[in-house]
């Protein structure tokens, strides 16, 4: 019997309202029997994060418990690439994956990707693999156009992206803050950004 598994991986600094419905639209869509979440430690193409990797890994379980309890038996969040305190390129996280789960080759892994990182697929390391042990499915941005050649997930674009997010967050606009992130996640995030400001005193 194949069994279908799905990846989402991303810096989720922080997690937002964007997130949640990629997850729900991907669990709607596909008959997946797990999602997998993972949360890196530093996102290959970055130089630094804004939250500690500790950090996005509890908001993102907090998010999961809290909005996304009717698929608790179909999510998964690892924190192997936390873990590692480095870098880690997608494909060695896959085959992580694919070892922890004991995958056979009959089995079907679906890695999301944003529409933004379409055109920069073919640098990600290990390309080759990825392409001949995944099945690609991209997320839609606005302003980024799809190949046809791509599975495009079911999902309405949402002008939501942590950078947004971290503006608003410097600026206080609380208001607008509600509607990108969920307020038990918020509410973290605002205590965190004090201590921070206190410990610099």
């Amino acid at each position: 019997m194949q069994r279908k598994f799905a990846c989402f991986g991303g810096s989720f600094d922080p997690p937002h309202f964007g997130h949640l419905r990629i997850i729900e639209s991907v669990l709607n869509a596909k008959e997946i029997d797990k999602l997998f979440l993972v949360p890196n430690f530093l996102n290959p193409f970055k130089s630094h994060f804004y939250f500690s990797p500790k950090l996005r890994l509890e908001w993102l379980r907090i998010l999961c418990k809290e909005s996304l309890k009717v698929w608790a038996d179909k999510i998964e969040i690892l924190d192997y690439e936390v873990r590692q305190n480095a870098p880690i390129p997608t494909y060695q996280t896959l085959q992580f994956i694919q070892q922890t789960y004991s995958l056979t080759p009959k089995d079907k892994m679906y890695l999301l990707v944003g529409a933004d990182n379409v055109e920069s697929l073919h640098k990600w390391q290990n390309f080759d693999w990825l392409q001949n042990n995944v099945e690609f499915v991209i997320i839609p941005r606005k302003g980024f156009r799809i190949p046809q050649n791509f599975q495009t997930l079911p999902f309405c674009a949402m002008d939501i992206s942590s950078t947004q997010i971290r503006n608003k967050l410097a600026c206080s606009d609380f208001v607008e803050l509600s509607r990108l992130i969920p307020q038990p996640i918020l509410e973290l995030i605002l205590k965190e950004i004090n201590c921070k400001k206190i410990d610099k005193k």
